[in-house]
């Protein structure tokens, strides 16, 4: 009977109100041995959860098949060869900023076998912003054939604000063709 009772008896320390506290240096062990299994844990899960997301990968790499790409659309060979075959004219171009946002744009189109000018064309102007692509898009703008100057075109125009814009002519007839310039238009006066 002696020796159950000292099973269930509490220990000296215990019993008299202390309590059983290890010195500071032994507090400190303790302390690193608890969090020693959770960083190991922390360590394994993560080892565990990247190992598995690296298997996923490899698996969903290994199973799906390669697809080719979609073949570019491309006109029918009927229009291909009309295309090609027509000419298209040369186009030059001399654009500048007369101040005060005002541009004039003027053109000179000409054959592109022979150079000579294209005379009582259709020619248009654009002017777009590069900063704000469409944002500022002005066109068409009808360009008039200057007088005594056979195959000049001419047009003026007023910019929304200051920047560098890229100015587009197009010759709609009698030879279909496009040609392009960037122009840095200022706030006040030009060059």
């Amino acid at each position: 009977m002696t020796a159950l009772k000292e099973k269930w008896r509490l220990p000296d320390n215990l019993r008299h109100g202390k309590q059983n506290r290890p010195p500071a240096r032994m507090r400190k062990k303790t302390t690193q041995q608890r969090s020693r299994p959770f960083r190991q844990g922390l360590i394994l899960g993560v080892c565990i959860g990247m190992t598995g997301a690296l298997l996923v990968g490899v698996v969903s790499f290994l199973l799906t098949t390669p697809r080719t790409a979609a073949p570019v659309a491309e006109a029918p060979a009927e229009q291909n060869h009309g295309a090609a075959a027509d000419p298209q004219a040369a186009i030059s171009i001399v654009s500048e900023h007369l101040g005060d946002l005002q541009v004039r744009i003027e053109a000179k189109v000409s054959s592109p076998t022979s150079y000579d000018p294209i005379t009582k064309g259709q020619v248009v102007a654009y002017t777009d912003m590069v900063a704000m692509p469409t944002a500022h898009k002005q066109g068409p703008i009808v360009m008039a054939e200057m007088s005594g100057r056979p195959g000049v075109y001419e047009a003026m125009t007023n910019v929304p604000m200051a920047g560098e814009y890229n100015v587009i002519v197009e010759v709609k007839m009698p030879m279909a063709s496009t040609a392009n310039q960037r122009l840095e238009v200022g706030t006040v006066t030009a060059k």
